[in-house]
């Protein structure tokens, strides 16, 4: 029941899923139609169909273990793939003169992505506790009790991943103290 739970838990707050429901619900929520749907397929077509599809065959090949790219050092050349993909979008992002705010936030997300890649060559931060505490932070900045909410999942995300055997303590924390820092940054230029 607990392993159950426990997968429950880590594959709703996995960043693939949560990263993309939250660009379509803030892009829908701020910008015109036009608008949201031609950021939404940059950012959801641009990242993650290619990274979804990189990892699967992966996982296929057998070049990762598993769909979370857990071995740390196969999740070193998975990062490249991931942050040359983020940061060609951040890049078109900026010279169509997007929002501040969405500019800002992919600004910091490239962010959060390489640094994880530098402290992944000493310990495998979780990217699903990184990810959700920053946008947890994002999420604060539009509805405060929204984003309050969400980051109140974190220590049930954590348990799950501990729980199976995905993590240990210290690259959870690793992972938290990743978000916070970039979650952080984002309020400070914003």
């Amino acid at each position: 029941m607990k392993t159950t739970l426990a997968k429950l838990i880590s594959t709703l707050g996995h960043p693939f899923l949560t990263v993309p429901v939250f660009v379509i619900f803030l892009l829908f929520s701020i910008e015109s139609v036009l608008q949201a749907t031609y950021l939404s397929l940059l950012i959801i077509g641009g990242i993650f169909i290619p990274i979804g599809i990189k990892t699967i065959r992966g996982v296929k090949k057998g070049t990762y273990t598993n769909l979370d790219v857990s071995d740390r050092v196969q999740r070193q050349k998975w990062f490249i793939a991931t942050t040359l993909l983020l940061a060609a979008v951040t890049i078109i992002i900026w010279l169509t003169n997007q929002d501040r705010t969405l500019r800002l936030a992919t600004t910091c997300a490239l962010m959060l992505l390489v640094a994880a890649q530098a402290v992944n060559r000493r310990i495998k931060a979780s990217m699903h506790l990184a990810f959700h505490v920053f946008l947890g932070f994002l999420i604060f900045y539009f509805n405060w009790i929204a984003g309050v909410l969400f980051l109140l999942v974190a220590p049930l995300l954590a348990w799950s991943r501990i729980h199976l055997k995905r993590h240990v303590w210290k690259e959870v924390i690793a992972g938290v103290m990743l978000g916070t820092a970039l979650g952080v940054a984002f309020w400070v230029l914003n």
